[in-house]
């Protein structure tokens, strides 16, 4: 049996060459018992049913855990907006250990709920890191990661109407015909505008069996534009829409 260890042992020796060593971002909000942000307000992360036992020399704790699969940061499979899509546990691996993209926009979003990513936003981008790596996964940075926890300023109402930013329909469909896409990360609650009622970048990725990664802890982090590793750890729910991830983020550095 190939175990974690093995894969990451071989991705880092891979991806580190001699005389270089990894930084390592942990990209994902931790969950906390009832305040983890979910899209509804009805629903939320919870811990129940404690088992505790504190007999001398013989103590542990055990407890019991309900979710949505949508809440807090995870991954939305293709099965999520596509009936033909891949459920969670059909993601093939290699899907999961890709080239990271770093689209930072938070200067010019600067707290606007309603704005949109364009196509002209990543034409822009690739003008100046070159074009996109294959087999990546791009996390758009809007500056939002930081209002996590707080939902009145996270989704910018505590209920509907929601306002967020999100990508545009050119910008989605740009990116599922550049065919050098695995997966598409935000650091907001949607990659659609909280706003949308069409939810055009859900159903564009989806229908070319791309993933998405929601909530996205982009805040406190240095992530350059490009020239990093990612690996997303979906848990495995068979069947699943979507699930919890951890994602981490391995950048390079060279000995002098």
């Amino acid at each position: 049996m190939v175990t974690w260890h093995f894969i990451f042992a071989v991705f880092f020796a891979m991806t580190v060459p001699k005389r270089a060593h990894a930084t390592v971002f942990d990209l994902t909000h931790g969950y906390r018992n009832y305040t983890t942000t979910c899209w509804s307000s009805q629903e939320h992360f919870k811990v129940f049913d404690q088992i505790l036992n504190t007999e001398p020399n013989n103590w542990y704790v055990s407890e019991s855990i309900s979710l949505s699969e949508h809440c807090g940061t995870h991954l939305d499979a293709p099965f999520h907006f596509n009936p033909d899509g891949w459920k969670l546990d059909e993601i093939p691996i290699e899907r999961l250990f890709v080239e990271g993209v770093h689209v930072n926009v938070s200067s010019e979003v600067n707290g606007n709920g309603d704005f949109l990513l364009t196509a002209d936003h990543l034409k822009a981008w690739e003008t100046i890191n070159g074009p996109l790596p294959y087999r990546c996964v791009i996390l758009v940075n809007f500056g939002w990661a930081h209002k996590f926890g707080d939902r009145q300023s996270y989704y910018g109402s505590s209920e509907s109407p929601k306002r967020c930013p999100g990508l545009s329909k050119d910008a989605s469909q740009w990116i599922a015909d550049s065919g050098k896409v695995f997966g598409i990360g935000v650091d907001g609650p949607t990659i659609d505008a909280c706003n949308s009622s069409s939810f055009d970048a859900h159903k564009i990725f989806a229908k070319k069996n791309l993933y998405n990664l929601e909530n996205v802890a982009l805040n406190g982090t240095s992530l350059p534009s490009r020239g990093f590793k990612l690996i997303v750890q979906p848990i495995k729910i068979i069947g699943g829409t979507g699930g919890p991830a951890r994602i981490f983020a391995l950048i390079r550095r060279y000995e002098s």
